[in-house]
């Protein structure tokens, strides 16, 4: 079985893989054909370096010292599992492991972890993190691989990383960039405060900041045209991106167009950032869950005077102005 078919088969249902990139699907989707690079930009102004601004202790002080000495316990179990190769740290409510060094792994942390986490937070969740989350990072394919096998007995997997719902733990190779961090960050904390969200804005929403930048003194992420972009073109000038209607309503995100599903979520979420919504509709799906579900009814309220084929006019052309 090749390696393509081999990812279908273990990421597409397992329930202990909640998200990943799925790369391979998207080379069968007519998209990439290399693996491409997630990066996390810095505003251009700097944060300030003030309590305001925030730190590690600051997510400590949040959560309170009974998370705190969860993460201390877990990272204990984590440093037997991983034994001498691997270094952890905790930054509650964050567990930091891998093959890295202590000042590696206290710089994703600092850098990107802590501040992504209250950037999300402040636009879109209300509910903080109630146990630890473990963010294992390794430093190449070849690593991320050994240890994904060795720790969990996962194989075929993304060449990026994914995020084990059941064991609240992100497993990465962090070669490929902060982004990917980000991504699957995003699954770790919206599974706090919002659980039964859909695949089609789960990954939409993650997969925005697969390619982001801090906005000035973390007030949020903005999301960036990145590697997706081409295959989503390509579909949009063939004729055969369905409508987000059917996107949204239609439980087959992991199907055969898996990779154009991705890119067509992605899209949306970045379209809907650029009209200044996105925020508005987490928060309006996330309160109408009860009565809709997928999101449709919720979506179409954004948008007077509410016609999906107007609406999927409007988003292709606008999809094809975009440039990366």
């Amino acid at each position: 079985m090749d390696r393509s078919r081999i990812a279908v088969f273990l990421l597409g249902p397992l329930p202990i893989v909640a998200a990943s990139f799925g790369i391979t699907q998207w080379w069968r989707s007519g998209g990439t054909t290399e693996i491409s690079g997630n990066h996390v930009l810095h505003a251009d102004e700097p944060r300030p370096n003030s309590a305001a601004a925030g730190s590690v202790d600051d997510l400590a002080r949040r959560y309170g010292d009974p998370l705190t000495a969860a993460c201390d316990e877990r990272a204990a179990i984590w440093r037997k599992r991983l034994g001498d190769e691997c270094r952890v740290i905790v930054g509650a409510p964050f567990v930091v492991a891998g093959n890295l060094s202590d000042a590696q792994l206290d710089q994703w942390l600092k850098q990107t972890i802590a501040p992504a986490a209250r950037s999300l937070g402040r636009s879109f969740f209300d509910k903080a993190p109630t146990e630890p989350i473990t963010v294992l990072l390794f430093s190449d394919e070849p690593n991320y691989n050994h240890f994904a096998k060795q720790l969990f007995g996962d194989e075929g997997i993304s060449v990026y990383g994914y995020y084990k719902s059941d064991q609240r733990t992100l497993v990465m190779n962090i070669s490929t960039g902060g982004g990917t961090l980000v991504h699957e960050l995003t699954h770790a904390l919206i599974d706090f405060d919002f659980p039964q969200v859909p695949d089609w804005f789960n990954e939409g929403l993650a997969s925005l900041y697969e390619q982001c930048r801090f906005l000035p003194n973390e007030a949020g992420l903005e999301g960036l045209p990145n590697w997706r972009l081409p295959g989503l073109q390509t579909a949009v000038r063939e004729g055969r991106l369905r409508s987000l209607a059917q996107l949204i309503a239609d439980d087959d995100f992991r199907g055969k167009d898996v990779g154009l599903n991705y890119a067509q979520a992605r899209y949306f979420c970045l379209y809907l950032q650029e009209r200044r919504q996105l925020e508005e509709f987490y928060r309006r799906f996330r309160a109408a869950y009860e009565k809709d579900p997928r999101g449709q009814a919720t979506a179409l309220g954004l948008f007077p005077p509410h016609d999906w084929p107007e609406i999927d006019r409007k988003f292709q052309e606008w999809v094809l102005t975009l440039q990366r």
